[in-house]
Formats: structure tokens, sequence, C-alpha cells
């Protein structure tokens, strides 16, 4: 049963690369990417065109998208551990090595840095310091970086295992009617759709599916610690102590502990007055469209797309104020690649990051250097670009807008784990979530009502146990004691468990008021 369920996972993937290898006459670029498809047309569109001009052929862009993010990296995973199985643990050279896949392409800058980075797929960059420098001026946006700047042990920048070709950010989008009809004011903050109003009304993503909006829900948790890192240094007690000291404490470090687990609470409430979990972050804004769901969060550009195409009072997208991460959108070539798949590898690098390359991101159709058929409206990474706007989509400029809050790295320790003990608090759990909170919502007395709804949201869970679950899956990996992937998804279970418990009791108890 093993090797047949083996065999059909990576069957597709082998039958594509012996169709590669009969079709080298006509050179082919394969990438696996969560792209949606307007992007994957345009880019292979662009792409095909730009080569010709200035390599003399035009090469043809072939895309797999097996889903989300997650589900990109786990279908990685799998073809690289075969590999590494069939080779005694190792990696063979990379002459020796043909996936079939030559790159990976979208899902943000965790996923590259921290997840693909670990597996040890990611082929190192031919991208001079000079260019680096003209497309990178400012080689991180607010904190983040933009492009992967790993060190030697003597302190040198190694070269690049990817870099970022756009930038996105993360919002609401709602439909106004909805909305209206609803009695409930548009949304500003992440909180707002955590409003009781909203209940059954939300279309969210599965964030052990979807990493873009795993890093969604994590802004939620990190603006909440953000909170309370503010209030505790500006405690009047604090007052005129050096930050760094501050910070160095435990006080401090047990305020981030309160404000992780208010972030985890906005979340539980959020995730109650969800209809559904999708496995991808394209669909909410289609639900939100289509009148099947009052709001949900989006990844700006197709937030903004859909704004587009339906009108204002059909879908509205916003970014709340001082509450949302902006992130480079990466591009990496695969361990493996070699050859003429490598030189065609970096001329689509070299295109992504080109003038050409990027004012395609972000101008409107019709416009020299445009898209064919629909405005991708998303952020160009190279600042030169930003020196003249005219037609684009978007007047936007996150490089003069970002400022005070982003992405904490130093903040993400708990990230790894957290999109699936979402899942099981959310999706594993969500039938006793969403009784326990129909049997709140029915309580007459609205004290009791909102005493309720906050024992329903602190779930039993807090940051030292995310992290103390992290450093075993560690252990478990470092000794092979057992499958670190099954010991992982009993964990999950066991989390499920828990948490429906969690509902359960709470549900009881409003059902017998």
């Amino acid at each position: 049963m093993t090797i047949l369920f083996f065999a059909v996972l990576i069957g597709p993937l082998v039958a594509h690369a012996l169709r590669r290898t009969e079709a080298r006459a006509e050179e082919k670029l394969v990438i696996i990417t969560p792209n949606g498809q307007e992007i994957r047309n345009e880019f292979r569109w662009a792409f095909a065109d730009w080569h010709k001009r200035r390599y003399g052929q035009a090469v043809e862009l072939e895309f797999l998208t097996p889903g989300g993010t997650s589900d990109v990296r786990r279908q990685l995973d799998t073809v690289y551990r075969a590999i590494r199985e069939a080779h005694g643990g190792a990696l063979p050279p990379e002459d020796q090595v043909d996936t079939g896949i030559d790159m990976a392409w979208g899902g943000g800058d965790y996923e590259f840095n921290t997840n693909l980075k670990r597996l040890g797929i990611l082929h190192p960059l031919d991208l001079s310091a000079k260019v680096l420098a003209e497309v990178y001026p400012q080689p991180a946006l607010a904190g983040v970086k933009l492009y992967d700047q790993d060190r030697d042990k003597s302190g040198h920048l190694l070269p690049p295992r990817w870099v970022g070709v756009c930038l996105s950010s993360f919002g609401i989008i709602y439909n106004p009617d909805l909305y209206r009809s609803l009695g409930v004011t548009p949304p500003t903050t992440w909180s707002d759709l955590a409003d009781p109003r909203l209940f059954s009304s939300l279309s969210l993503a599965d964030p052990s599916h979807s990493g873009s909006a795993a890093v969604a829900y994590m802004m939620v948790v990190q603006r909440a610690m953000a909170d309370a890192e503010n209030d505790f240094l500006h405690r009047p007690e604090n007052a005129g102590r050096p930050i760094a000291q501050l910070k160095s404490t435990p006080l401090y470090q047990a305020a981030l502990d309160a404000g992780w687990k208010e972030g985890m609470r906005r979340l539980v409430l959020i995730a109650a007055n969800a209809r559904y979990f999708s496995d991808s972050a394209t669909q909410p804004p289609d639900d939100v469209a289509g009148g099947d769901a009052a709001a949900g969060m989006a990844i700006d550009f197709y937030g903004r797309v859909t704004e587009q195409t339906v009108g204002a009072d059909r879908a509205t997208f916003i970014a709340p104020r001082a509450a949302t991460a902006i992130e480079p959108d990466p591009i990496a070539i695969l361990y493996g690649t070699h050859g003429k798949q490598l030189e065609l590898a970096n001329h689509f690098i070299e295109f992504l990051l080109s003038p050409e390359g990027q004012w395609l991101w972000i101008l409107k159709p019709g416009e020299p250097g445009g898209p064919r058929v629909l405005a991708l409206r998303r952020s160009p990474i190279r600042q030169s670009v930003y020196r003249n706007r005219a037609g684009w989509a978007d007047d936007i400029d996150y490089f003069d807008s970002a400022g005070g809050f982003n992405q904490r790295g130093e903040w993400m320790g708990t990230f790894s784990d957290l999109p699936q003990i979402w899942a099981a608090a959310w999706i594993d759990g969500g039938d006793d979530l969403h009784d326990a909170c129909e049997k709140i919502l029915a309580v007459a007395d609205e004290n009791r009502r909102a005493r309720l709804l906050g024992e329903l949201s602190d779930i039993p869970v807090s940051r030292a146990d995310v992290t103390g679950e992290i450093a075993e899956a560690a252990r478990i990996t470092a000794d092979h004691s057992q499958d670190v992937d099954v010991w992982k998804a009993r964990q999950r279970l066991n989390w499920a468990k828990r948490f429906a418990e969690h509902y359960r009791r709470v549900g009881e108890e409003a059902a017998g008021g």
C-alpha cells in the first residue's frame, strides 16, 4: 500500500521528467508555484518575448500547481526525500539529480528562508553584488530582509539562495452590502472580524495549506504582542530605564507571552465566525465577491484584483493600519538544476528583477510593457521603478509607507508549528467551536455572554507549550528516535482533542445557564 501511494504521489513528476528529456529541442523551464493563473499566464507570455529578444530564442514556462504554499513544500519534501533515501540519506551531486522541477516561485519569505532552506534544496543564485545593490539599494524593508543574506563563519555574505521579486501585504476584504444587512460597521482592524454579528459569515483559508494565510494570522498575534510590548515599555515604573535592559527581564518576556495569548484569543473568535476554511488564500475574495461570505482575510493583490473586477460595492479591500506585514515574495532555483536548465533559470531571475519584469506586476493592461489581460496589482520590489508611476494600476509605494509595525523576525519562533495548532483548534475542532459559540450567542444576558466568549477564546495553549513542542520535534529529528512527521500528526490529533474538550465544556456551561 505504501509503495502504491508513493508511486501515485511522485508518478506524475517522473513522467514529467521523462517528457522534458524528450522535448529538450523546445526550451522549457519548469516552475512549481502557488501563484494564480493570471500571474502565470502574464509572465509566461512576457518572458518568452523578452528571452527571444535578448537571447534569440523563446522559452516556454511550464508551471506545476499542487495547491497552496504548504502543498508546494510537501511535494518538494517528498521528491527530495525519495532521492536522499535512494542515496544513503544524502543528496548526490547536482549533476546527478533531475527532479523535473527547476524552480520554486511564490509563497512568502518565511517559507523560503526557513522551510525550503532547511530542506537543503535551494541552489545558490548567480547574482553579483552590483546587481543586488541595483535592485535592492536597501536590503531590508521595515526590518524584513528582501533577499537571502546568510553569512559564512567569517561574516562574509554568501550567494543568496532566494530573492524577493515583488512585495506582498495582507488585509481584509468585505462585502459592503452584506455588512449593511448585518448592521455591522465596515472593518478597520483584524479584531473587527471577531464581531459576534459576523457569526458563520467569514471565509477563511486553512493555515496548514496556505502559507500566505498563515502569515496573515501571525500578524494578528504579532499585533497583540506589539501592543503588549508597548504597554510594558511605557509603564510608569519603567520610565527612564534603557529599553535594552528592559527587554532582558523576565517581566518583558511575560508581557510578550500575554500578548501572544491575546492574539491567539482574537484568532479563536475570528475562526468561530468562519463559515468554512478553504485550502487556498484565493478563495475568500471570490466568496466575498459572490455574496457567499461577508468578509475574509486576503493577500493585498488578490483583494485589489477582486475589487477591480467586481466593483467596490460588492467587494472592498482594506489594509489594517499598523497591523499588517509587508514581505517579499521570493523565487529560488532548486537543487539539481544544472546545465542548460540552470542557465534558463538564471535568465528568468534576470527578467523578474529587470525593470521590464518589475513593471509587469503593476502596470495597467494596454500600457507599454503592461499585462495583456488583467492588471496583476502587485508591488514591485525594485525601488528604482517607483520614480515614474505613470500607467500604474495602483499608486502604492511600500518603501514610502512602511514604517512602525511589520513582521518581527524575533517573534516568529512559534510560527513553524502554529499552522498545525491553528488547524487543530479551528478546523479539526471546528464543529465543537461553532456549536459552543452558537450556544453562547443565544445567552440573553449581555455580560454573561461576553464572559463566556472570553472563556471560549482562552484555549489551553501557551507560547511555552509551542516552543517546547518545536524543541521536541528538533530532538526527534536529530536522534531519529521516531518518524517526526508521524509524531507531528499525532500531536495535532492530541491538540484537537484538547481544544474540542475545552469548547464542549464552555458550550455546556452556556447551555446550562
